[in-house]
């Protein structure tokens, strides 16, 4: 009886069973090691991240903080007669300068919150990193502008 049931078993075709089958997608951290190149020093961040949220916290919040810095600085600019470069913002801030603060401190927020959930998943992390940077380099660019000023 039992060598039946495991004949009948394994008599259909297994491929079509397992047609419809859902599999979670890889984190991005189950590869093999990498070696100290520059790969492996992002690796090493990355994993440095996902294991401290309180560093991925802070990264996070510094992202915002920088944006809020941006948004002053913008509104500074903005008010010695300076274009917004950005033509959504440029859009809002010409309907109301309210409704762009709202938009652009909402749209950072959301974001820092969508890498928090996913802040198992590799991408979710470099995009952290990459926000930092932008907005990093968006402070540069109004301290630049504010040197080039006086």
């Amino acid at each position: 009886m039992r060598d039946e049931a495991q004949r009948e078993r394994r008599a259909g075709d297994r491929r079509r069973q397992r047609q419809y089958t859902f599999r979670d997608q890889r984190t991005g951290f189950d590869r093999r090691e990498l070696d100290t190149s520059d790969a492996g020093m992002l690796h090493c961040t990355l994993v440095g991240l996902r294991n401290q949220p309180k560093a991925l916290f802070w990264l996070l919040a510094a992202a915002n903080v920088l944006n809020i810095a941006d948004f002053a600085l913008t509104l500074n600019a903005l008010a010695h007669g300076f274009r917004e470069g950005n033509p959504i913002m440029g859009f809002l801030f010409e309907v109301n300068p309210a409704w762009a603060c709202i938009f652009k401190m909402l749209a950072v927020l959301l974001a820092s919150l969508l890498v928090w959930q996913l802040k198992r998943y590799r991408k979710a992390l470099i995009a952290a990193i990459g926000m930092l940077l932008v907005f990093a380099g968006v402070f540069i660019w109004h301290l630049y502008g504010l040197a080039m000023m006086f």
